[in-house]
């Protein structure tokens, strides 16, 4: 177990070991999410990384990368195990 402290800003510096485990580098986004009293952490994989790899319907191109992100991230919020 690690233990961290917050500082006055509420930020936390996450122990290189976690850091590894779950493969975070600097500027990577986590998702932090609270359930029945304790608080869980996972990376969240940005989906401007697929850009230019999937074939998008035209339907879907009018929408803003932006919005499809945060979209998504609400839905990978959703599906966090506990």
């Amino acid at each position: 177990m690690n233990t961290t402290t917050i500082t006055k800003k509420g930020q936390i510096t996450v122990p290189k070991n976690v850091r590894d485990k779950l493969d975070l580098k600097v500027g990577d986004k986590v998702m932090l999410k609270y359930v029945g009293g304790k608080a869980y952490i996972r990376k969240v994989t940005s989906i401007f990384g697929l850009k230019g790899s999937v074939a998008i319907p035209k339907v879907i191109r009018k929408l803003d990368w932006k919005e499809i992100e945060k979209k998504s991230h609400i839905h990978m919020a959703g599906k966090v195990r506990t």
